[in-house]
């Protein structure tokens, strides 16, 4: 058999493997870290502090623990390890199923980024079933749920999630992107990658008044003749003799670290969303919840 010499030089990976296998067994003391209990009782009083109605009694930390969990168990079974774990740990105290749904529900996980940083962002999206049911129903029985869009935006160099916009199947990928550079607009960024998806006048006319580096493939019909920023990237890209001396130029190949983000996150937690009713902010919650767990590795690491 020939062999396909898919790659023009030897790839060489940099990176280091012993490092990278303590941070993946770390990923999983995440899940029994209960660190979160010293800060209990101050949590639960700043939380009830000039609150009206009946007070808080388990704290936004404790719901923030279980998030990752409830992809693998249900709000029921949530329940039944909280009881169990309860009667070890004296600080840990049990709730039911109803108030598990209805505290994750109210989530709004944030991320924190630098403002003193410049960012190299790279934008895409990817989908999320909204049923787990399988292909054969869906035809057999002529159902259509839909899917959930999820798009984000990370940072080119230390591949760190910097935004997460989620919406229905019927939304562009330009107004998620729209989206992302609002949500961004208190940081500074240089360049913005992405694919032909993007490469749309509007968004163009955005990065420019940003004067941000627009790194978005033209389409293969696109147009060089105009003296618009998108017209002259088109340009750039025909003159440069096609793909690949543009991909090397801007290194438009790490765009692809967004796609590994997307698959490490569905095979940690699946493509499809549990609950019926808040699926959107569950949606983001796995996002945000893969990048806690990935950040709490590194910041454990000894090395």
């Amino acid at each position: 058999m020939v062999k396909n010499n898919r790659w023009e030089n030897n790839f060489k990976h940099k990176r280091e493997w012993k490092i990278y296998n303590e941070e993946l067994v770390l990923r999983g003391e995440f899940y029994f870290d209960f660190d979160f209990l010293d800060n209990w009782d101050n949590e639960i009083r700043d939380m009830n502090k000039n609150k009206v109605g009946h007070p808080y009694e388990y704290p936004n930390s404790l719901f923030e623990y279980l998030s990752p969990m409830y992809c693998f168990l249900d709000s029921r079974k949530l329940e039944g390890a909280l009881r169990k774990l309860s009667k070890y740990i004296i600080k840990l105290k049990s709730c039911d199923h109803s108030t598990i749904c209805e505290r994750l529900n109210k989530l709004n996980p944030k991320i924190i980024l630098d403002k003193n940083r410049i960012y190299d962002v790279i934008i895409d999206s990817t989908g999320n079933k909204l049923t787990n049911r399988g292909e054969y129903i869906r035809h057999k029985w002529k159902i259509h749920r839909g899917w959930i869009k999820v798009s984000i935006a990370i940072d080119k160099n230390t591949k760190e999630l910097l935004d997460v916009v989620v919406s229905l199947e019927n939304i562009t990928d330009m107004e998620l992107a729209k989206k992302h550079l609002d949500n961004l607009n208190d940081i500074k960024i240089n360049s913005v990658i992405g694919d032909g998806a993007y490469y749309k006048k509007e968004l163009y006319d955005i990065l420019k008044k940003r004067n941000i580096l627009p790194i978005i493939k033209p389409r293969k019909d696109a147009s060089p003749n105009g003296y618009d920023i998108m017209h002259k990237s088109a340009k750039e890209y025909h003159n440069l003799g096609g793909y690949k001396p543009w991909r090397d130029k801007y290194n438009y190949g790490s765009r692809w670290h967004v796609e590994g983000k997307f698959s490490a996150i569905k095979r940690c937690f699946g493509e499809n969303i549990r609950t019926t009713k808040n699926f959107l902010n569950e949606a983001k919650r796995k996002i945000i919840d893969y990048e806690n767990i990935k950040n709490y590795a590194k910041n454990h690491l000894n090395y």
